[in-house]
């Protein structure tokens, strides 16, 4: 081979390569994610909406915040037509699922063409030979495969091949009865080296909630946002964030590895000498050490020189640093501050004022700390709504951190969406 067709091979190659990295499997990285469905029918329901709206209604979906589209393009059943994806492909930025029986390669390469960025796959309508060998097509020609699946046999199917995604339909592709409770079980045993998503039954954000917990990195709405009145309310709703929960005064790595597996989001180490939560820095820096997770480590300041803080943010690499004297949480790789709502004293005295604080976080994102335990939580964060909140002595018993109080802080504050 010359040098000249060398070189146009090597940019071909290139092309290519872009062509085929996926826009899909890049929306798995941080928050839940909503795939918003459009169907126009079901074997069950002969109307949902219109085929002249399918456009309007995918820039309505993208509008309201959802992360992708799914278009069912069966024909017979579900009202669909494959020219449904290049229509709202050239009106919506957002990847698109193409979800469709797939029995034959031909709809691989179809699928491909009209600009979809990921097809279903439905391990319960093809062998596992004929399963694998789509999904590697898929995966060849630069089509994010998602395997659906609907129990242990199917699961069974999927592990079998090189797909990234793993989705569990509650919905029986037999009976099409739905049960939320029984796919999220099937989702718990999906190994973790896939991304789990659940599909179907989802009318709120109790679903989502619990396709999360069991370990979804996404979900698809379908029949309840076809029938939605309003889209962008309807998928706020389910979207609507959780606090962030910042567990202080870690003292033990067993305390730390509790916090961090019931999913707190920051663990706060506490360097004011007269505190009796007070760590020593060296202490602090063997148990961050032995933490292998996302969580952001705080350290906790009063009155403290500059260059002291800056030494313990250098040692243990902190992501923030809590200024008492300031009622400041500030980022230490960029001028992010949070405000922090405390009690006038620390650790003595009621909550800061409930109503003060709801007005303070509508204009600014802050921490409330000051009184907050396992009973009182979920009522603090449905009055206030604030971005984080702040537990110390509230998850102690004899001013010993106590594993069951921070677990029980932590799942009672994750379970009101804000």
């Amino acid at each position: 081979m010359n040098n000249f067709l060398k070189k146009i091979i090597e940019k071909k190659q290139e092309d290519l390569n872009v062509l085929k990295q996926s826009r899909f499997i890049n929306l798995f990285e941080n928050k839940i994610v909503i795939i918003a469905e459009i169907k126009l029918a079901s074997p069950i329901v002969p109307y949902f909406g219109s085929e002249k709206d399918i456009v309007k209604r995918a820039v309505s979906y993208e509008a309201a915040g959802a992360d992708a589209v799914s278009v069912i393009t069966e024909k017979h059943f579900f009202k669909g037509n494959p020219e449904f994806i290049p229509q709202i492909k050239n009106k919506v930025n957002l990847p698109i699922l193409q979800k469709d029986f797939i029995i034959d390669p031909y709809q691989i390469y179809e699928a491909k063409i009209i600009g979809a960025d990921a097809l279903l796959l439905i391990a319960k309508i093809v062998d596992k030979k004929t399963l694998i060998k789509f999904v590697t097509l898929c995966q060849k020609i630069g089509l994010e495969p998602v395997v659906e699946i609907n129990d242990k046999d199917d699961l069974e199917k999927a592990m079998a091949t090189s797909t990234k995604i793993i989705a569990v339909n509650a919905r029986s592709l037999k009976t099409f009865v739905i049960n939320v409770d029984q796919a999220c079980q099937l989702i718990k045993k999906i190994p973790d080296q896939f991304i789990k998503l659940g599909f179907s039954g989802i009318r709120s954000s109790k679903e989502v909630k619990k396709y999360q917990q069991a370990g979804a990195k996404g979900v698809l709405v379908g029949t309840s946002l076809m029938k939605a009145k309003n889209v962008k309310s309807f998928i706020k709703e389910l979207i609507a964030p959780q606090v962030k929960v910042k567990i202080c005064g870690i003292r033990t790595l067993e305390s730390a590895q509790t916090a961090v597996d019931a999913g707190a989001d920051f663990l706060g180490f506490n360097f004011v000498p007269s505190s009796k939560r007070y760590i020593n820095p060296e202490l602090a820096k063997k148990i961050i050490s032995q933490i292998k997770s996302n969580v952001k480590i705080v350290g906790v300041f009063q009155n403290a020189k500059t260059d002291y803080i800056n030494k313990i943010v250098n040692l243990l690499d902190l992501d923030f640093v809590q200024l008492h004297e300031k009622k400041i949480i500030k980022n230490t790789q960029n001028n992010t501050s949070y405000l922090l709502v405390d009690r006038k004293t620390q650790g003595v005295g009621k909550l800061p004022n409930l109503n003060e604080s709801r007005a303070l976080a509508k204009s600014s994102q802050i921490f409330f700390a000051g009184g907050l335990n396992p009973n009182n939580i979920e009522e603090v964060i449905k009055k206030v709504h604030p971005f984080a909140v702040d537990v110390a002595g509230g998850i102690e018993t004899n001013g010993v951190q106590d594993n069951e109080k921070i677990i029980s802080f932590i799942k009672k504050a994750k379970g009101v969406f804000i």
